[in-house]
């Protein structure tokens, strides 16, 4: 594909010459041309740029990183906004910083599991999935004990404990996903169908650690885990990624990963122990763990090297009160080269974020063209969040803007590509003021908000203002609506379960000819009106008093 060059002070986007390939390399300069801000056009035009097989995949660590990092930069200098990062020196920057450790497996490991019926060896990638955050060159486990600990939930303000009355030291833990409520819809304290916390897989290997497991491994379900197997398998091949720890890891299990349904069941079968009967067990309280009178061993040598990666902010300083920050995020990373499919080995992660960061480009446009705000709207770009979270982890670590004068966040991680909706969705509904203030925009366009429509697979939990919340930072988080303008719910239920089936951590997730992001811009215009009415006023969304990070806000602000 190649593209024309079109200048044009105060706007940015990148014109395309008719072509069928939509994913050639574009040319590498920001171009700009006069698409209004939030328009379908303006939203695609970047998306090309970013999902290009060019980029890689926009993986940390890469080439593909680079000119992500060099594109976001032009589009937000263009956009008008300023760097919006101070150094020690006092210069500005638009990059943090983020220092994380790559760990890459330099062999296939494999995983056996001894019993008195004799050993079994399974294949990585295609039957398990592991990985380790110490920063060791071998994690040599051997006949380390299989220890059932249902749900692997330690829940003490809920009187729940997966691991009372058994010490993990130098065993393996066996673990279900998500929360023990998921099938029942009881609401045992975790929410009902609803996914908390606890049911996230980055939880369960926490708490395995924090348990001193020699290892942690989750049983994959497709329902439970929201995604098939083939979402694991597609990160296999990559090197893992963490935050640099001052404990080098010693904190985290041995070895953390993921088993099929297949190669669980045969093993719970070798046990001599029903799994549907254990897992019903799981899901009451007073659960207790069970041996499994099975022996777990895995050798994984790994090569670990720390590189730096980057957060990209720019700001839009406020005239009043540039103290207080209104911040809009994306995650600008994907999985770069994944395992092919069809001879495509490229996950380009059109979706899978560079949606969300052509919205924080364009939402800089908007704010801009409208006028300089009341307070500091800020614009985060955030690294290695298919990584567990990490750019957003490390940012709530080191604040660019203070938690106790940040008045709210807004999160956009996959921006609706399928046509105009009537409705949108706010996940994790019921949290904070935030969501009266969007669904007033919504309703201003003569649409509506609906629940989140997939509350048991944790989505509010799943994306990077997790971690602006666990600081206090109201937050809100947005999907797009199922509802469709042409085909209705029918057709827009059908697309997104097609999307997680086909497209999701593939090299599939890519623009195509069928692309119609009008509803997308529909949906930002809401969210624009939410962080334009914060920006120009003086009011603090608080979080309800139910919500679990509304201490966390209260101690910030005092």
């Amino acid at each position: 594909m190649n593209f024309r060059h079109l200048l044009s002070a105060g706007v940015i986007a990148l014109a395309a010459c008719a072509t069928s390939d939509q994913n050639a390399a574009p040319a590498s300069d920001i171009a700009a041309f006069q698409h209004a801000p939030l328009s379908a056009e303006a939203l695609l035009e970047h998306v090309r740029v970013l999902a290009s097989d060019e980029f890689e995949g926009r993986a940390p660590g890469t080439n593909g990183e680079r000119l992500t990092i060099e594109y976001i930069e032009r589009a937000y200098a263009a956009a008008g906004l300023e760097p919006g990062v101070t150094l020690p020196n006092g210069q500005r920057s638009w990059v943090q910083e983020t220092p994380l450790v790559a760990a890459t497996l330099t062999t296939p490991p494999t995983l056996t599991i001894s019993g008195r019926d004799g050993a079994r060896n399974y294949t990585y990638a295609t039957q398990f999935s592991a990985w380790t955050r110490r920063l060791d060159p071998t994690v040599d486990i051997q006949n380390a004990p299989l220890v059932f600990v249902g749900y692997g939930i330690n829940a003490p303000e809920l009187g729940w404990n997966d691991y009372e009355g058994v010490d993990m030291h130098g065993k393996i833990a066996v673990i279900l996903i998500n929360d023990p409520d998921f099938e029942t819809g009881d609401d045992r304290g975790f929410g009902g169908r609803a996914m908390t916390y606890y049911g996230r897989w980055t939880y369960k290997f926490e708490e395995a650690g924090r348990q001193g497991a020699a290892g942690a491994i989750i049983v994959h379900e497709t329902a439970p885990a929201a995604y098939p197997w083939a979402v694991i398998q597609s990160s296999t091949g990559s090197a893992r990624w963490d935050i640099v720890r001052e404990d080098r890891g010693a904190s985290r299990a041995g070895f953390e990963g993921w088993m099929t349904n297949e190669v669980a069941m045969e093993t719970f079968r070798r046990a001599n122990l029903d799994f549907s009967e254990l897992k019903s067990r799981a899901q009451r309280r007073g659960f207790r763990a069970v041996r499994m009178n099975l022996n777990g061993s895995m050798r994984l040598e790994t090569r670990a090297e720390q590189r730096t990666s980057y957060n990209v902010i720019g700001v839009l300083a406020g005239t009043q009160r540039p103290d207080e920050t209104i911040m809009y995020s994306a995650h600008w990373d994907h999985l770069g080269r994944c395992p092919a499919i069809d001879g495509d080995d490229i996950c380009n992660g059109a979706l899978d974020n560079a949606t969300g960061v052509s919205a924080l480009i364009e939402l800089a446009r908007r704010f801009h063209a409208a006028g300089r705000p009341q307070r500091t709207v800020a614009f985060v770009a955030l690294t290695a969040e298919e990584q567990g979270l990490l750019g957003a982890l490390y940012y709530s670590q080191h604040p660019v803007f203070p938690a106790r004068n940040t008045v709210a966040a807004i999160n956009m991680d996959g921006i609706g590509n399928a046509g105009r909706t009537r409705d949108v969705e706010i996940v994790g509904i019921g949290k904070s003021e935030m969501d009266d203030l969007f669904t007033q925009a919504v309703q201003a366009q003569g649409r509506r908000v609906t629940p989140d429509s997939s509350p048991e697979a944790g989505y509010f939990y799943r994306s990077d203002h997790l971690h602006f919340a666990q600081i206090g930072i109201p937050v809100l988080y947005t999907s797009n609506g199922v509802d469709m303008v042409e085909g209705g719910t029918e057709r827009g239920n059908a697309i997104n379960a097609a999307y997680v089936a086909n497209n999701y951590h593939k090299p599939s997730d890519e623009v195509t000819d069928d692309w119609d992001m009008s509803g997308g811009a529909e949906d930002l215009e809401a969210l624009y009106a939410v962080g334009r009415r914060l920006a120009d006023d003086s009011e603090w969304p608080q979080w309800r008093a139910n919500a679990e990070f509304r201490a966390a806000r209260e101690a910030s602000r005092r």
